[in-house]
């Protein structure tokens, strides 16, 4: 089925930006400010704002969870906000859990509505050469690096762990253990850490991110997973999000305001199907798929690269 959303309000770096989409098999076939001469079936969409589907980061979706628990927990904390696509955290205190506990990840997010990324979080002092191949192994390409005070980020073969990574995009993102660390402290530590990253050139978030919140698109950039998600271009996929125009807030500059904890999209769809109308929200098990990423930092900017 083809069809145009047209006259869309389409949400840019800079503000909005009027634009209409041609949709073709579920992919945007092109884009244009009018569509007029074009003889398709129209939704008219000017009263309404346009963003991509969001990328969110979980780290709630525990394999020990029942189906209704899972079912219950992507509903709430994901699809009412506009996501459709999930980076996913598996938790490894050792090596030689990774394997068996990527897969049990695996079997529970066949159930998953949205497309998924898997990822893991690591100990520092489990972060090596051998644990990044077998990362490489299993088709995983973020790697979430738990750090506090006691960790000396100098200890590591930094030049080892990256020729581990050689021919393997892996994007290693430290996380704080320890939400009583004073902030001045953590900011130190992420200093150092933003240092060490620089200096050996490894591909690296310094910042860490937030759990149920969208990605940004730098963040996205540096995964990889950008623009394969969280962009609305010609080629790509139909994930995207609709708010109604005269429930958004501005910023003095123009820009909309959206608040991701209260302010719930109107419709959202994923791959071309509607999934959220209205805060109705149709949960079809298994239509997700695991997504893997190929080159990590391909689309940053020369001025932000490492």
């Amino acid at each position: 089925m083809s069809y145009i959303i047209d006259r869309v309000n389409l949400l840019k770096s800079d503000g909005l930006e009027k634009t209409s989409l041609l949709i073709v098999k579920n992919k945007i076939e092109f884009m244009r400010h009018t569509m007029e001469n074009i003889r398709f079936m129209k939704m008219d969409m000017s009263s309404y704002l346009l963003t991509p589907g969001y990328v969110m980061l979980d780290f709630s979706l525990h394999t020990s969870l029942h189906f209704q628990e899972f079912k219950q927990s992507i509903i709430e904390k994901y699809l009412k906000k506009g996501c459709t696509s999930l980076l996913t955290v598996v938790n490894i205190d050792y090596e030689q859990q990774l394997s068996a506990k990527v897969k049990q990840k695996r079997h529970l997010m066949i159930n998953s509505p949205i497309d998924y990324y898997i990822s893991v979080k690591i100990p520092f002092k489990a972060l090596s050469p051998s644990i990044l191949r077998r990362c490489k192994q299993e088709n995983i390409s973020v790697v979430f690096v738990e750090i506090d005070n006691t960790d000396k980020l100098t200890s590591k073969s930094w030049g080892w762990i990256r020729d581990a990574m050689f021919s393997n995009p892996i994007t290693l993102i430290p996380f704080s253990r320890d939400e009583s660390t004073v902030i001045s402290k953590k900011q130190k530590l992420l200093q150092v850490w933003e240092k060490i990253m620089k200096e050996h050139r490894l591909s690296s978030i310094p910042t860490p991110l937030k759990e149920g919140v969208p990605l940004t698109k730098e963040a996205l950039m540096r995964l990889g997973i950008y623009p394969e998600k969280g962009d609305i271009r010609v080629g790509g996929q139909v994930n995207y999000n609709l708010y109604k125009l005269n429930e958004i807030r501005y910023h003095t500059d123009g820009k909309p305001i959206i608040n991701y904890d209260e302010h719930f999209p109107n419709i959202t769809a994923h791959q071309g199907r509607l999934i959220n109308v209205n805060g109705e929200v149709s949960f079809h098990p298994g239509i997700g798929e695991e997504c893997f990423i190929t080159i990590s930092s391909r689309f940053i900017p020369q001025s932000a690269s490492f």
